[in-house]
Order: C-alpha cells, then structure tokens, then sequence
C-alpha cells in the first residue's frame, strides 16, 4: 500500500510554480506587482532572450531590512495581509506570498535591497530552494532583483517556451497592463541592452495609449466617466470606425488591477450595437473603482479573474456610461482620400527593371452616377483590372505602376490579347454601350428603379464629343483586358449593391458578390504562389506600423510564412515593424489594411497552425479584404466580368471560408410560391 509522506520543500516549490510561472512574463508581472505595492515611482525592467536567460526588476520603493530578506522567499509569507478578513479589503496587487518560492525554486534569484533612511542595503540568494547568507550591500534605495536561468532545473517545461521574440511579446503586454493601470509611474523595459519603451511619469494615459497601441488609436478615443458614486466606471472607448477583427483591444481594470471577464466586454458590445458589423469589436479602456469589499480577486491562480458581489449592476454600469458617451459624440464618418503606397516600380520579384521617376498619385474624383455622397475609393471599378495577370493588363508596353483610376482610352487596344486561363477564352464580341434609354442593367430609363443618369450623347462616328466624360461602364469596358459579351436585357442585374441575381434555365440564380470575388482572389492566389509567379511590389519607403507588443512579436514570428505571401516585415524597433512589400494582385487596397486583416485572424487562434494551415488560412483573409464589399455598386461590364471569373473557378460554390456564394431557386420552387403548381 503507498505511505502517505510529506513532500520536500524543493519539489512543493516546484509544484507550486507550475500554477505561478508559467513562462517569464510570469515572472516579470509578480515582480513589477511587487515594485508597485512596494510604492516605487520608477521601475526598470531588464531582458535577455526574452526574459528566458536574465530577468532585472530595479525599484526605488521603501525596500526590505536586511532581517526580513530571507522570509521573501518562504512559502506563503508576505507583508500585505494579517488575517483571512484582509482577503477581502485588499488594495495591494499581491497578497498570496507564493511568488518568489514560486520563482526561486525554477531559478537562480538574488535580492538586493537598501529600505529608506539606511547607510546600507543587504543581499541573499537563492539556488532552487537553497539560500544563501545575508551578506552587505551598498545600492541606491529601493530593491534589485535579478532571476537567471529560468526553468534551469526543470529541461522540460523550459522546452515549452516559444521563441524569444514571442516571449518578448508576452513580457511587453504584461507590462502594458502595468502601465496602463498606473500611469504615475515611470516605466523602462529593454531587451538585451536595446531601450523598447520608456514611459515617463509626465506621459499621460492618453499618450501611453497612443505608444503602445498607434496613432489611429489615440486619435479616435473619445473619454468615459459614469461620474463620483460607490461604483464608477472611467476610461477611453474608441470611435467606431477604430474597431477590430478580435477582442484583444478590450482592456478592464479594476482598483488598478487588469482582469479579464467576458461578461463585461458583452456590455461594452452592447453598448456599440447597431456601430459595428458583425465579426468587429470594439476598442475600449475601461477601469472600475468599487469598494475592494465588492469585489472578489483571490479567484484565479494568476488573478487574471474576478468576482464582482452585484455583477448585474457592474454590467449596466459599464453598459450605460459607454451608450451615454457614444451618444454624445460626433460619428458621422469622415471623407477618407485613398491610400496609394509608394513603390519602386521594379514589378515582380527579382525583376530589376526600372522605369524611371515614380509617376504622381492621381486620384478618380469622378462623382458617383447616382449623384450619392463622393466616395474616393470605391474597388468596383478595379474588379475586372485586380482579377487578371498584370502583363495582360495594359499590354505589353506598359511601364505605369499600379493606380486607382481606369487608363485613358487610347492607352488601351480594343483587340484585346487571347487568353485560355482557366479554360476560358476571350475571344468574344465586344459589348455594346447601353443606349441612352435603358440603364445599365436593363431598365428603362422611366422606371422607378432606374439609374438618375443616362448615357451622354455620342457623335456621327460614335465618339464621344471633347468635354463630356464618358460612363464608367464605358470606360471599364475600354480599360477590360478582353471583350465582353453582352448580356441579354435584364438576365443579370445588382440588388441591395450586394448581390446579383442571373437568370438560368434552371431557374433563379442569386449571387453574393463579396464571396464570389474572394473565392476567385484566393484561387488567383494560391495559383500563383503554388507555381512561384506570386507577383510581389516593393515600397520605395518601407511602411512602419505600430502595434500592440503581443500583435508585433507574433508577426516576426511568422513573417516567413508572410514573406510566401508577398507580405515582407521586419523589425524596426520596439512596437514597429517595417512592411517592405506586398501582392501586387491585391495593389488596389492599403498594404497595412491586408496585414491587419492577417493578424486579426492570427490574434484568434490559441495555438498556431501549420504552416500549411497557416498558408492557407492568411490566402483566405487576404483575399477576403481585397474582394468588393457588399455595397459596392457594380456595372453591368463588371457584373459580366464577374461572371466569366466564376466560370473559370475551381469552386465557384462557397467562398475560402465555407459561406455559400450563390442560391439557385428552381423554377419549381417559384412556380410553387405562387401558386403555379
């Protein structure tokens, strides 16, 4: 039978570990705590190899006499409660006692303290679980702690961490919670000698909001206050247009402590409902002050979760405060000039052709035919140029780089080249203009739901005469890489500026027009990058951008996978990371919108996939921001466009994503709704 024995203390500190220190930012958010209830103002922060090798926590708190230092590393023992009823008022961010056993029985430690108003400081060390001797030392005030060699003395929990950069990124999110939550306190983090952020106490909430997480950020957030009550809810939340394709950016404070709690950031969603499409999340800093007795921190092993005592009421009260604010601000979107990035014109990957001075950026200020509010980036009109090979684009004399309006019509030959990709032939009839008595799509021009244009009137020889522009259906069709065919009077037509609904001998046909465009991006993709003809474009001026530590150290950790893609990043220091390249296939979006559409969908995943998955994942979410919105208005020559695409789809029935492209309703199934059958 086993003999029930007590454990040594080396192997209980082990055991305990597992629950505390999880990984070295582990370590460095029990430490900094530490320094914090200790009443320091400033706290250095020193890393090496991502804290695995060398973690440095240096404050000028009150310190620790040279009699108590050998208690800091006694199991369940700690200066900031007395009995089991402080549990329950603490203000402190530690209270268990378990942190440095923890630590100290998983690595080296040595504390070095100097406690105000002494000569002298002292020093201990402790080797798993061993300690040492109280020896002198002579330091400023305050304490220094050093933890070397983490996980040393347990090989396999060490071979468990990730790589350095992505422990960085775990030590850095740590330490933005930190500083979020007492922007009083001068902060400094480096990593092997290199300065990543230095967070003055004069720096505040707002400007260490715009450091860790961007302009874009610190520009839209509009200030919270529920006002002085027993509960009160403060902060920042961001204007709608700032959301995001994950939670991440959803922070929660309470008495100074960040938490995590799914409740809460539902009554924050709420708050945005009818802001935001689905999928998007809000950006929101919230901190709580509720009396410590009304709330419950000694939850989760970590103190990641809390336990409010009237959940309910926090739940209206954050709701509420959020709603309340929103109301009051000013949301009506602004007017946004399409981004064009800077490139070096030298096309394809390793083609070093130059083509002399980049050209100036011109922007299609064509009003909308609808006479609807200007919009000066609208991807309809570069549906059918995004969706073929760039060489049959504009022939092959072309030496312009990539641009947001249609070409000239001398620039472009209406013989347009043959092309069989995808088994597809374009050697069809050219499309007719639509008269000037029927619209784009088929009506007549008195109809109800006609367009309010018509065509303008053309010449004896069919020109168009000098002064008045001509139709964006024609100079779409002037700027196709090859003719069209026409489609038959209203066989296919655009409803909602989201779908398109075509007659078949089967019956009725409804076509969501964003899926089917990603799924013919994805395929493009994939084919392109499965036979290396990806196309890449370089920027002239590598594009910086700043993003939250954690999102930065995942990026660098797959950019080779991003590098298949088009997607070239490196790291330009602290948050930023320098993007060098992108798709040209997918030229007519903003760079740092596809990358952010890729870490959004990186952000979701617990674990990464494989590089497989991962490849395929990112293809996805790529194209998926590159495709037409729903929205979108489309002429009738690209509504033709899109349609042969899909023909040459391998599966033309369900986006990347597994959502149905199209609907087909039977002529049966008709005929039964009214009563045919």
């Amino acid at each position: 039978m086993p003999t029930i024995r007590q454990l040594p203390p080396d192997v209980v500190a082990k055991i305990a570990a597992g629950e505390v220190v999880e990984r070295p930012s582990s370590v460095v958010k029990e430490l900094v705590e530490n320094s914090l209830d200790a009443g320091a103002t400033r706290i250095d922060i020193d890393l090496e190899q991502g804290g695995t090798e060398l973690i440095r926590v240096v404050d000028d708190g009150h310190g620790i006499p040279a009699e108590q230092l050998p208690l800091a590393f006694a199991p369940h023992a700690t200066s900031k409660l007395e009995s089991a009823d402080d549990l329950f008022d603490l203000l402190t961010l530690g209270f268990r006692g378990e942190a440095l056993a923890s630590i100290a029985g998983v690595a080296q430690v040595c504390i070095q303290s100097r406690p105000a108003g002494h000569d002298t400081g002292s020093e201990v060390r402790c080797n798993n679980s061993s300690l040492s001797d109280v020896k002198p030392w002579g330091g400023a005030t305050g304490t220094r702690i050093e933890v070397r060699q983490l996980f040393y003395s347990i090989p396999a929990r060490k071979a468990f961490l990730k790589s350095h950069a992505t422990e960085l990124g775990h030590c850095s999110e740590v330490i933005t919670r930190l500083a979020l939550a007492h922007p009083t306190v001068h902060f400094v983090l480096k990593h092997n000698g290199k300065l990543v952020f230095e967070l003055p106490a004069s720096a505040g909430l707002r400007d260490r909001l715009g450091l860790f997480f961007g302009g874009d950020v610190q520009d839209a957030l509009l200030d919270v206050d529920s006002g002085p009550n027993v509960m009160r809810v403060s902060g920042f939340v961001a204007d709608p247009k700032c959301d995001r394709g994950n939670p991440k950016l959803q922070y929660l404070f309470v008495n100074g402590r960040w938490f995590r709690d799914r409740s809460l950031g539902h009554a924050v969603q709420e708050a945005y409902r009818g802001l935001l499409m689905t999928g998007r999340y809000a950006v929101s800093f919230l901190f709580l002050d509720v009396p410590p007795a009304a709330v419950d921190i000694n939850v989760h092993p970590q103190k990641h979760e809390v336990r409010f005592r009237e959940q309910s009421s926090v739940y209206s009260l954050v709701r509420s405060a959020v709603k309340a604010r929103l109301l009051k601000a000013n949301l009506v979107p602004q007017l946004q000039v399409p981004f064009e990035p800077r490139t070096d014109d030298r096309g394809p990957r390793g083609d070093e052709r130059e083509y002399g001075p980049l050209p100036p950026p011109r922007w299609d200020l064509t009003p909308p035919r609808d006479h609807a509010t200007p919009s000066l980036f609208s991807p309809r009109k570069e549906l059918a140029e995004k969706t073929v090979p760039p060489w049959e684009r504009y022939g092959e004399s072309s030496t312009q780089g990539p641009r947001v309006v249609v070409p000239p019509e001398d620039h472009i030959p209406r013989t347009p080249p043959r092309s069989t990709e995808g088994g597809f032939k374009t050697d069809s009839p050219p499309v007719d203009p639509p008269s000037s008595s029927t619209t784009d799509v088929g009506l007549p021009t008195d109809s109800p739901v006609a367009h309010s244009f018509s065509a303008p009137e053309k010449g004896p020889g069919g020109e168009i005469p000098s002064g008045q522009p001509a139709p964006d259906g024609e100079r779409l069709a002037e700027s196709l890489p090859f003719a069209l065919p026409a489609l038959a009077s209203g066989s296919a037509l655009q409803v909602h500026d989201s779908y398109i609904v075509l007659e078949t001998p089967d019956g009725m046909l409804v076509i969501d027009q964003h899926a089917l465009h990603e799924r013919i991006l994805y395929e493009q993709l994939r084919r392109r990058i499965r036979d290396g003809k990806l196309e890449v474009q370089r920027l002239l001026i590598p594009e910086p951008i700043d993003l939250p530590a954690e999102q930065a150290a995942l990026v660098l950790e797959v950019k080779d996978e991003l590098a298949d893609l088009g997607l070239e990043v490196s790291d330009f220091g602290g948050n930023t990371i320098l993007l060098g390249s992108y798709p040209t296939l997918l030229s007519r979006r903003s760079p740092s919108v596809i990358l952010q559409g890729v870490i959004d969908h990186l952000m979701t995943k617990d674990r990464p996939p494989s590089k497989e998955a991962l490849l395929d994942h990112l293809l996805a979410t790529m194209a998926c921001k590159a495709a037409v919105k729903a929205g979108d208005r489309l002429t009738q020559e690209e509504i033709a466009h899109l349609l042969m695409l899909r023909q040459m789809a391998e599966d033309s029935h369900h986006c990347p994503h597994g959502r149905p492209t199209s609907l087909l309703f039977s002529r049966q199934q008709l005929d039964k709704q009214f009563g045919r059958t």
